[in-house]
């Protein structure tokens, strides 16, 4: 699987805010920020975890 930029991360996971909270408009701005948030916070971890020896 490709790596995915963290733009096309964040654009997804808000996508994914926006339908669970049932698709209301006017709320763009709120659901890219939650993304965004939560998306750097799993880059860091993912950063944090050891990588396995090749």
């Amino acid at each position: 699987m490709d790596k995915l930029t963290l733009e096309e991360r964040i654009r997804k996971r808000a996508y994914q805010l926006w339908q669970q909270d049932g698709s209301m408009e006017g709320c763009a701005d709120e659901y890219w920020r939650q993304a965004r948030e939560m998306v750097e916070q799993e880059v860091i971890e993912e950063k944090s975890r050891p990588q396995p020896q090749r």
